[in-house]
Order: structure tokens, then sequence, then C-alpha cells
């Protein structure tokens, strides 16, 4: 088997123009990987990326103050995702659940409480649309590997009908 060509999945977050460097970036890393006896890591990429030349170059924040912000940004994003609360109630047992989801509102994303945000219509829709999305790409990513066969099957069985109920509330 061959590859054909080169793209940036779904989703991937580059500066502007980033699909025009595809091709680049994905022969650049496969001469990398083949460089180093098929083993590629990111170490591996931002060392070669640190040469002005390279066609990784750009997609790198080389300002050490304005990586260390963006880092730190990622920490905080990786803390806010790992808070679990423990709701109680009388009447049922202590039932753990992740205490913030992504609000993926397009000109201000944001964490919100996961049972307020579930709550309001609006942000329900775009957490629900955002859930969607990622399950049908985790699909994509892994729906060559037999394992996962059947998870595929039922994922293509939800999508004949979930897309409506996600409309009918507003998501879509």
């Amino acid at each position: 088997m061959r590859i054909a060509g080169y793209e940036f999945s779904e989703g991937a977050r580059f500066q502007k123009d980033a699909d025009q460097n595809a091709k680049a970036v994905g022969e650049h890393l496969d001469m990398l990987r083949q460089k180093f006896k098929g083993e590629l890591t990111p170490k591996d990429v931002v060392d070669d990326a640190r040469n002005n030349n390279s066609p990784l170059h750009s997609f790198f924040e080389w300002d050490d103050n304005a990586a260390a912000e963006q880092y730190r940004l990622q920490q905080a994003r990786g803390l806010i995702k790992a808070v679990v609360a423990i709701y109680v109630r009388e009447d049922k047992p202590a039932m753990r659940t992740k205490m913030f989801v992504h609000v993926p509102e397009p000109q201000a994303p944001h964490y919100r409480e996961a049972s307020h945000a579930m709550s309001q219509r609006k942000t329900r829709a775009l957490v629900l649309d955002r859930a969607w999305r990622e399950l049908k790409a985790w699909k994509q990513r892994y729906k060559d590997l037999e394992e996962f066969a059947s998870l595929v099957d039922i994922i293509d069985r939800i999508d004949e009908d979930f897309p409506e109920k996600l409309k009918k509330i507003g998501v879509q």
C-alpha cells in the first residue's frame, strides 16, 4: 500500500493557509520517520522544526514567553478537564461525573459546570453537537481496525436517527 497524498485532519487548528502545507508537512514527517528507522517522536519533530528552512518551522511558537503561556493554558485546560464532582442525593447512590464541559461557542469558547451547561438549551446543543462530531471523528480514525468493527457498526446504526434527535433540540 502506498500513500497517495496528505491533508490535515478535520478540526486540526493551525495557522491560516495550513491546508496548503499539508503535502509538504506529510512528506517531511515521512522523511523524518524513515530517517529514524520508522519511529518518530515529538522531540524529533521539534528538533527538526527549529531550522528556519524546515516546512515544520511555522507550526511552532518560537517566542519562549509566548510558548510558555500557551503551555500553561494547555495545562489549565487539562486541569479543568480532570476535575470530577461527586454528586449526592438521598434517594440515589453518589454519582461521579466530570465537573466541567467545554462549550464551543464560536466567539467565546469556555468551560461550564456540566449540569448547568446541560440544563440550558443553547449550551446543551453546543456540547451535544461537539460530542457527536468527536464520536464521528473517532469512528473515522479507527474504522479500519477490525477490533473496533462492532463499535463502528453501532455508531453507524445510531447515525441513522441520532442526528434527527439533535435537530429537534436545536443542534446541527
